[in-house]
C-alpha cells in the first residue's frame, strides 16, 4: 500500500472542498465516477515529512504491508530524534535492522543520507525538474525502483500525472471494477490510464480510496 500523507498546515491543490479539473476528467469514465462518488472529496496532501525521511520511509515499505510497514519505521524513526542525513549517516547498519529492516534497506537508506549530505543528491533541485527527469534522477537512488519513485512523486512532489502500474493495489482495484481477468491487466490498464490523464495521480488515489471503502463493507 502507499505511505499514508502526515499532517501540516501545508494544502497542496487537491483540497477537501474545492472544484478541481480533474473531477470533470475523471468523471468521463463512468467507472471511475462512481469510485469517485463512493470514495468522496480527496483530503489535502499535508506533509512534516521531509524529502529525505520519505524517501527513507518508502524504502522502509517496499514489499510490505501497510501495518508491518508501520511499525518498522516508527521503531526506526524512533532512533533519532532529528531524521537529518547527516544524523543517520552515522547509525550502524546492524542498529537498522535490529529495527526489522532488512540488511539491503538498511544500506540503501545510509546510502541516501550520505549521499545528500555530500550533496551528490539535492531533493530540492529535483523539485523543480519536470516529470520525466525527475523520474529519473529518482531512480538513480540505490533500491529505489520505479514504484518507489512513483510514491515519491506522487505523495513528496505533488505530481498530478504519475501512474503506477505495477502497484498491487491498483491492480487489484482496476481488475475488480473493469472485470480484467489478471492476464490482460497489463495491456489494458496503460490504454484505460491513458483516458485519465493528466489526473492519473488523482485517479491511483481513487483506486486506493475504493479500497479502503470495500474493505470496510
Amino acid at each position: 500500500m502507499p505511505p499514508t500523507p502526515r499532517k501540516t498546515q501545508r494544502k497542496t491543490p487537491a483540497t477537501r472542498n474545492s472544484r478541481h479539473p480533474h473531477q470533470k476528467i475523471l468523471g468521463q469514465d463512468p467507472v471511475m465516477r462512481e469510485v469517485m462518488k463512493a470514495v468522496g472529496p480527496l483530503p489535502g496532501f499535508y506533509r512534516e515529512r521531509t524529502d529525505f525521511e520519505t524517501v527513507c520511509r518508502i524504502i522502509t515499505g517496499q514489499q510490505l504491508s501497510y501495518a508491518a510497514a508501520t511499525t518498522i519505521w516508527k521503531r526506526v524513526r524512533a532512533l533519532r530524534e532529528s531524521w537529518e542525513p547527516q544524523t543517520v549517516s552515522r547509525i550502524k547498519p546492524a542498529t537498522l535492522t535490529t529495527c526489522g529492516l532488512s540488511g539491503s534497506k538498511a544500506k540503501f537508506i545510509l546510502e541516501v543520507a550520505k549521499r545528500v549530505t555530500t550533496n551528490d543528491l539535492d531533493f530540492a533541485l529535483i523539485r523543480d525538474l519536470p516529470d520525466e527527469d525527475a523520474h529519473e534522477q529518482l531512480l538513480s537512488i540505490k533500491g529505489f525502483g520505479p514504484w518507489s519513485v512513483e510514491m515519491f512523486m506522487i505523495f513528496a512532489l505533488d505530481r498530478p500525472d504519475v501512474f503506477s502500474v505495477g502497484d498491487a493495489g491498483i491492480r487489484r482495484a482496476v481488475c475488480s471494477l473493469y472485470h480484467l481477468p489478471k492476464a490482460r491487466y497489463e495491456s489494458r490498464v496503460l490504454k484505460l490510464a491513458e483516458t485519465w490523464r493528466p489526473y492519473r495521480s488523482f485517479a491511483c488515489r481513487y483506486l486506493w480510496g475504493w479500497l479502503d471503502v470495500a474493505a470496510r463493507k
